[in-house]
């Protein structure tokens, strides 16, 4: 049966040897006092494009329905690209390691039911000196292959230029990821995605999930080139959303194509479940501030600004974490948006928290003055 290259695979469509694919999620590396070592937070996923499953057919039978699809439009290029993340079956129980120019670094825990995998490793400060954003290089040198008689998957991280390079046998496939390495001190943006930089319309269900699997995605005028100036300033850029992992490839092709700085991603798993799409807002609803705390716990003589929207709880999740961190966070930046805006009254609950930490309000990015704020 030949397939049609913008048509869903189901049963059979999909060969039952299909060879193991990985994503290497871009991440960040911090300096970790007591080992003096480069910390590096490892994230990623493991999976094959196997038959779909009942269940999945299913989910994506409810897709259809909460979109209201009309038939024809379900083989379309921009929902099958939005949905193959949730289509792919999951390869769990596999262990990674990393290898480091002469280092060799063994990820305890194995890949997770959902696929997904995490770990860390320490790396000698030397092996990853810091270069300037202007020019550090995209492209990976010197890569070394590795794989062990066990069938253990092996990362090669080629030393100076911040890019892991995922290298296996050719029954796993390969995958490039890239290491965003902080200094001890200078700034760091954590924005938000959606109605923050990509119109997502979140405070209307049936429009998120519209933008979401069947339109292009759409940049906010001005956000790329603010944050291009924060990142000619030397910031380095977290993208944490609540967005679903499995649409990450789609969500990374939108912050190249209109020109966003590279950064680490933070997005969340969305199991399938019953009701799924239905509840698809209340699952979004759940805090990402452990990440942000996290992330600035481990970096505490840096200093942060954050940045998301009014749609959903951008402003009190930041204000609380500003009024936690008083001396790392800078400011609080927020784009008002007509579906839940930011009232006098909500405007003077922040403030309470936030106790003198600059909080901007804008519609437009261009109200936003980006200098000074890294020196």
């Amino acid at each position: 049966m030949t397939q049609e290259p913008n048509s869903i695979a189901t049963g059979g469509d999909r060969l039952p040897d299909s060879p193991m694919m990985s994503i290497l999620y871009p991440t960040y590396a911090y300096h970790h006092p007591r080992r003096q070592a480069w910390r590096i937070q490892i994230q990623g996923n493991l999976h094959r494009a196997l038959p779909v499953s009942l269940a999945k057919r299913l989910m994506l039978k409810g897709l259809r329905r909460a979109l209201k699809m009309p038939p024809e439009t379900s083989d379309g290029r921009i929902f099958q690209s939005r949905v193959d993340g949730f289509l792919v079956t999951p390869e769990s129980g596999t262990k990674v390691r990393v290898v480091a120019d002469s280092f060799v670094y063994q990820i305890r825990q194995r890949s997770k039911r959902s696929g997904l995998f995490q770990g860390r490793i320490d790396v000698p400060l030397s092996m990853l000196p810091l270069q300037s954003p202007s020019k550090s290089s995209n492209a990976p040198r010197g890569n070394s292959d590795s794989t062990d008689s066990q069938g253990t998957r092996s990362w090669h991280l080629p030393s100076r230029n911040g890019v892991f390079t995922l290298h296996t046998d050719s029954e796993f496939g390969s995958a490039v990821g890239k290491v965003y390495v902080a200094d001890r001190t200078g700034l760091s943006v954590i924005t938000d995605i959606d109605d923050t930089i990509k119109i997502t319309d979140v405070t209307s269900r049936s429009r998120m999930l519209s933008r979401t699997f069947l339109e292009p995605f759409e940049p906010i005028e001005g956000m790329a080139a603010l944050y291009q100036q924060l990142h000619q300033q030397g910031a380095m850029f977290h993208y944490v959303s609540s967005s679903p992992w499995q649409i990450y490839v789609p969500l990374q092709e939108f912050l190249d194509e209109h020109g966003f700085p590279g950064g680490s991603m933070h997005l969340k798993w969305f199991r399938l479940r019953d009701e799924f799409f239905k509840r698809w807002s209340i699952i979004r609803k759940k805090s990402k501030a452990g990440t942000i705390v996290t992330m600035i716990k481990r970096m505490p003589q840096r200093t942060f600004l954050l940045i998301g929207d009014s749609g959903e709880r951008d402003p009190e999740i930041y204000a609380k974490i500003a009024k936690r961190f008083p001396r790392q966070v800078r400011e609080v930046w927020i784009r008002d948006i007509a579906g839940n805006p930011m009232t006098d009254i909500r405007r003077e609950q922040l403030a309470s928290w936030m106790r003198g930490i600059p909080l901007r309000v804008f519609s437009d990015p261009t109200e936003l003055v980006a200098n000074g704020l890294n020196e």
